[in-house]
């Protein structure tokens, strides 16, 4: 059986990413911490009134450790609230569908077909990688032809090689 790699002349499918995010990229703690602790945060200010709402409305109490209400006034505000949720989560979900499927569209039907990134810049990125390859591994056909190929310890490239090397020459990646 033979081990040694074979070149199809394929090329590689495009990844689907079309959004750079910050949060998923290595490092940026402060970013991640604050956005969780945000989210934390917004979270316990959407869940505890309705918790408290629900604790009201039922026949007794679900959850003794929050607030009830046990006067008029606040049967009345909560049959004033049962409509404005039932309106709001309405709305919400007639709005999170629409987006849904403007996305889903978008992402089908426009992007595939839009370029979103610069042909010039990327242009440029080509040709220096394809002057960094050549100095370091032979030139382009020599490259695409050899069945097997084993790179020497010191061509190996290093972890944020190509991003300075495109810094450098001005077309660097955000």
């Amino acid at each position: 059986m033979n081990n040694e790699p074979e070149t199809t002349g394929e090329t590689h499918p495009q990844p689907k990413d079309f959004v750079q995010d910050n949060f998923f990229e290595k490092g940026h703690w402060w970013l991640k911490i604050r956005q969780v602790l945000f989210n934390l945060v917004f979270l316990a200010v959407l869940i505890v009134p309705i918790v408290i709402l629900f604790n009201s409305l039922s026949s007794g109490r679900l959850i003794s450790s929050f607030h009830y209400w046990t006067w008029a006034d606040g049967f009345d505000l909560t049959d004033y609230l049962n409509s404005a949720i039932l309106l709001a989560f309405v709305v919400i979900l007639v709005f999170s569908l629409a987006f849904l499927y403007r996305n889903n569209y978008r992402e089908q039907n426009v992007y595939p077909n839009k370029k979103t990134y610069d042909e010039k810049k990327l242009a440029e990125r080509k040709e220096i990688l394809d002057k960094m390859y050549t100095e370091r591994f032979g030139d382009h056909q020599s490259r695409e032809t050899v069945r097997y190929y084993a790179v020497d310890g010191e061509k190996n490239l290093p972890d944020r090689m190509i991003e300075d090397l495109f810094k450098e020459n001005g077309v660097e990646i955000r």
